[in-house]
């Protein structure tokens, strides 16, 4: 019920609101967009004629670690990648080559192990969670969105080791035809594996071999700076997909 009146749609693009609690740093919030998001989700999911974005793999959970797996067995090349609290392993890693650090279940930026071990506090040798330790790629890095098959690709340009840490970032469409086709069919593999129809991964390059590694995929991936640069050619995809017979 939307103001008194009952509404059925045929299509939903739901997305859980992420930048409200960002914003507010209080429960109330993020109580409110997780009960919603649970709410109208929950109502599309109950109901199959309604098209949804990846809709089989709803009411999955997405562990980061699994799809890093999954991306390896689907032919993507993955960063070399160690996931441990271990302090003395990562003292001594971090001598030896460039490393990055960043939480297994998401949720913060992508960080030089050498600043994460200056401050993070540890016990008995340990670290008070593991993190996923990674090889430190380079530029270029690439964005790719897969709506119901279709590629858009973009390149990020920002001097920053986490673009999204960075007001300074520019998003530059590119053809994805430029793109090697293992790596899109690798990609259209591990999205069928998920159950998804919808969704950006993330690529950045090898420093020895200059290839693109898959780092992760998201399910409800932010667009409109990245829709912005293509002349809304992401919507306009997203808007034929969903309301598709």
């Amino acid at each position: 019920m939307i103001d008194g009146e009952a509404r059925r749609p045929e299509a939903l693009f739901i997305r859980y609101d992420v930048f409200t609690s960002m914003a507010d740093p209080r429960r109330a919030p993020a109580f409110r967009a997780l009960a919603w998001y649970t709410v109208v989700s929950g109502w599309a999911i109950a109901h199959p004629e309604v098209r949804m974005f990846n809709r089989e793999s709803a009411l999955h959970v997405t562990n980061k670690l699994h799809v890093l797996h999954l991306a390896r067995e689907a032919g993507l090349e993955i960063p070399e990648t160690l996931v441990t609290n271990d302090h003395a392993l990562l003292t001594s890693k971090n001598e030896r080559e460039p490393l990055i650090a960043k939480p297994v279940n998401g949720g913060d930026y992508t960080r030089e192990l050498p600043d994460i071990l200056k401050t993070a506090p540890h016990r008995e040798g340990s670290l008070s969670a593991p993190s996923f330790v990674q090889e430190r790629l380079v530029p270029p890095e690439v964005r790719v969105y897969s709506i119901g098959g279709h590629f858009f690709a973009f390149q990020l340009v920002a001097d920053a080791l986490d673009y999204r840490s960075t007001s300074d970032c520019t998003v530059v469409p590119i053809d994805e035809a430029t793109l090697p086709s293992s790596l899109l069919a690798g990609l259209s593999r591990l999205m069928e594996r998920l159950g998804m129809d919808y969704g950006a991964a993330d690529f950045k390059a090898s420093p020895e071999t200059g290839a693109l590694r898959f780092l992760e995929i998201n399910n409800g991936p932010m667009f409109a700076a990245f829709d912005n640069a293509c002349d809304g050619h992401l919507t306009r995809a997203m808007a034929e997909h969903l309301s598709a017979p």
